[in-house]
């Protein structure tokens, strides 16, 4: 049987640029990118140890691009490293969530003003063609799907607010996010509450309506607590 990381490094190396198209380092293109993913949706579980030597031989690179991989996650909250000890993946504490939505609450709910305020003609193809994508991911019940559907639909709305230090802001915070919003879905009817509540975001912008930045922090509001519910039940 294949590692499943050995196989999201693969996908990400068939993906990379020609060499010498871009000039971006191993470890941006498909150690961080592979591992970040391994721990959203938990084949890394919270706690494991992480090795350089190990995660080298799954990922088929030398121990200089794990080591580098290690310092960017700990930066997006997703390690923890202790110093001449050992790496862990890291927990999820409930004030982790409380902490992150709130953050997020007031970057994207400013986001949805701002895509309010430039109303871009094409706004509503672009949160269209994302939004089928999540509404066929609720039919098949694929939470999976979904939160990667999800994932674009922020993104979406990010760009639409055409502005270059909220967008920079708002990715730092991709990878806990990412997490959270697995952790969240995983709670029954959560899937469709959201997909529900992004339909009526996505008429706010289009539609111009003042309400878009309180039904996105609605939208948030109920991700927290449905993130705290899971976390609480598997305690």
């Amino acid at each position: 049987m294949s590692d499943p990381l050995t196989a999201i490094a693969e996908r990400l190396r068939a993906n990379r640029r020609p060499a010498g198209g871009s000039g971006e380092a191993l470890s941006d293109v498909v150690v961080i990118p592979a591992l970040r993913e391994a721990i959203v949706s938990n084949l890394l579980p919270p706690g494991e140890r992480l090795t350089e030597v190990t995660l080298a031989a799954r990922l088929n690179v030398s121990r200089t691009p794990v080591r580098e991989a290690f310092a960017q996650l700990e930066r997006e909250g997703l390690v923890t490293i202790v110093p001449r000890a050992a790496v862990f993946v890291r927990e999820v504490s409930e004030r982790d969530v409380e902490e992150t939505y709130t953050v997020r609450a007031a970057l994207e709910s400013l986001a949805v003003e701002l895509a309010i305020k430039r109303r871009s003609p094409t706004a509503a193809a672009r949160l269209d063609e994302v939004l089928a994508d999540m509404s066929e991911a609720v039919t098949h019940e694929d939470a999976v799907a979904y939160t990667e559907a999800l994932d674009r639909f922020y993104a979406t709305i990010m760009v639409l607010a055409d502005n270059t230090t909220l967008y920079a802001t708002h990715t730092t915070l991709l990878g806990p996010v990412r997490r959270l919003r697995r952790i969240a879905m995983s709670q029954p009817g959560r899937m469709e509450a959201s997909h529900h509540q992004s339909l009526k975001i996505r008429d706010a912008i289009v539609n111009g309506d003042a309400s878009g930045p309180q039904l996105m922090r609605e939208q948030l509001a109920n991700a927290c607590h449905a993130a705290m519910d899971v976390l609480r039940a598997g305690h």
